[in-house]
């Protein structure tokens, strides 16, 4: 072998080492358990591999197209719906959001090409069906499920004031659902058809037709003629909702107005209420409070009376007791005076004196007969 061949089969050797590990490269690929890998021939999807492992492919003539096999998750936080009327004719503002995934990597590729194309036909297809269907139902529909206030809510017959120390508190503390109601008056809330869930339910199941419908038209355009492409579901929703739904700054100006206006009406009744139990409250406490004071005057007078008649009993029984005793007292008195000195008597024998005089030496008991006024002896 002369050096030359040497030198040529030596060049092959170096440089099919060098070329085999990209050509292995090139014709070896794996799959991760979170993707999913079409392989793409001259541009066109002809084989999906769903399952994660190392697969082959033809180099410089096919490419591998990696997809995501988890869920994918878009918000319109970026992109809210303003300015979106109800039916009842109210501003708001929605905020929805989705969780898809695919399903049919290739049918994807070949319809919607790549993720980013497919979130936007998503981000498109719910925004126009909540458009739709939240312009077709009332505010009240959309943001609650149940119209529990309608059903607990109930005409109360007047009460009676409670009794002092007993007064009850007033609902409104208690619940301002409910109080608010009662203030409304006529204005009851209004009954709820569907509710909330059942409308997402309803977008839910809209959203997923519609996708359905868009990848049969691609399919359908892209078929030979005469060739029908199978049915099947190359995106599915696996969730939707609506993270927020809220007045335009115009309404929510005026709801919260509004709102105030309600809870200051609410709370000035509760102390209208509050100032009405009070002054019954005092007015019944004054009313006991003169009840207890007349009561207490009345048995004053009572006791004052029955003292001041066992007073003059006992005084007109003492004066009984010791009346002779007493005029015998004053007789004597009398004649004491009488017989002072340089005093001169004429006294007759059929005088009470006289007698009195002639009964002191014998020890008899002569009556004594009242006094005549001026001249100290008694009257015959």
């Amino acid at each position: 072998m002369t050096p030359r061949r040497k030198r040529i089969i030596l060049i092959s050797i170096i440089v099919v080492l060098l070329v085999a590990p990209m050509l292995v490269r090139a014709m070896m690929y794996t799959v991760d358990e979170r993707e999913l890998a079409v392989i793409l021939q001259f541009g066109d999807p002809v084989e999906s591999r769903s399952e994660p492992g190392l697969y082959f492919n033809m180099p410089f003539v096919q490419e591998v197209r990696r997809l995501p096999k988890t869920y994918q998750f878009w918000s319109g936080a970026t992109e809210v719906l303003v300015d979106l009327p109800t039916a009842d004719d109210m501003k708001v503002e929605v905020t929805p959001w989705a969780v898809w995934r695919i399903t049919d990597p290739k049918k994807f590729v070949q319809v919607l090409r790549t993720v980013e194309k497919g979130e936007m036909r998503i981000k498109q297809i719910v925004r126009n069906t909540v458009r739709d269907v939240i312009t077709s139902h009332d505010l009240v529909e959309a943001v609650r499920d149940s119209s529990h206030l309608t059903e607990i809510y109930q005409e109360e017959e007047p009460k009676t004031s409670p009794p002092v120390g007993q007064a009850e508190i007033p609902s409104s503390v208690i619940s301002p659902d409910l109080a608010a109601a009662a203030e409304q008056g006529s204005e009851r809330p209004v009954p709820i058809l569907l509710g909330r869930t059942k409308i997402v339910e309803e977008i839910k199941a809209l959203v997923q037709e519609k996708l359905e419908k868009l990848v049969q038209e691609k399919l359908a355009e892209g078929a030979p003629d005469g060739e029908a492409e199978p049915e099947g579901g190359v995106i599915e929703l696996v969730d939707l909702g609506i993270a927020r739904i809220d007045f335009v700054p115009t309404v929510r100006e005026a709801a919260f107005n509004r709102q105030i206006a309600s809870m200051q009406k609410i709370a000035a009744g509760n102390v209208a209420q509050g100032e009405k139990r009070r002054d019954e409250m005092i007015f019944q406490a004054e009313a006991q409070a003169e009840e207890i004071r007349g009561q207490g005057e009345k048995d004053a007078l009572k006791t004052r009376g029955d003292v001041d008649a066992e007073i003059t009993r006992k005084f007109a029984l003492a004066i009984r007791e010791a009346g002779e005793f007493y005029r015998f007292t004053r007789a004597l008195e009398a004649y004491k005076k009488a017989t002072a000195s340089r005093t001169h008597l004429i006294l007759t024998t059929d005088s009470e004196f006289f007698r009195f005089l002639q009964s002191s030496g014998t020890g008899e008991t002569v009556p004594v007969r009242p006094v005549r006024p001026g001249t100290g002896l008694g009257t015959p």
